[in-house]
């Protein structure tokens, strides 16, 4: 298999179970579990709050709000700040639930 093709197998596999994760985390937390080689699809959440920190670094070098643009832009950062938390949360948590309990059931 080209490198090309492999690279748009595995995007399309990442995506796929990301989007799952993001409507249905349930279920593809479920299916996850099933198939650890999707484990890694799990910490994605994680990857977006290191993107954010570092986007947020770079552009406070370039812009400096002040006024109400500021607190909304503190605002909006912080609910995606807590939304990505409380979601990879819930992610680990459907995870850890689901790893306990195919051990239990064995």
């Amino acid at each position: 298999m080209r490198k090309s093709i492999f690279f748009i197998f595995i995007s399309y596999v990442w995506t796929k179970t990301l989007l799952g994760l993001t409507f249905n985390p349930f279920i593809s937390s479920r299916t996850i579990v099933r198939r650890p080689v999707l484990l890694p699809v799990i910490f994605t959440p994680f990857l977006g709050l290191i993107i954010l920190f570092i986007s947020g670094r770079v552009a406070a070098l370039f812009v400096s709000p002040s006024g109400w643009h500021r607190e909304m832009i503190s605002v909006i950062l912080g609910t995606v700040l807590f939304s990505i938390i409380f979601w990879q949360l819930l992610l680990l948590y459907f995870v850890f639930s689901f790893i306990l309990a195919l051990r239990s059931g064995k």
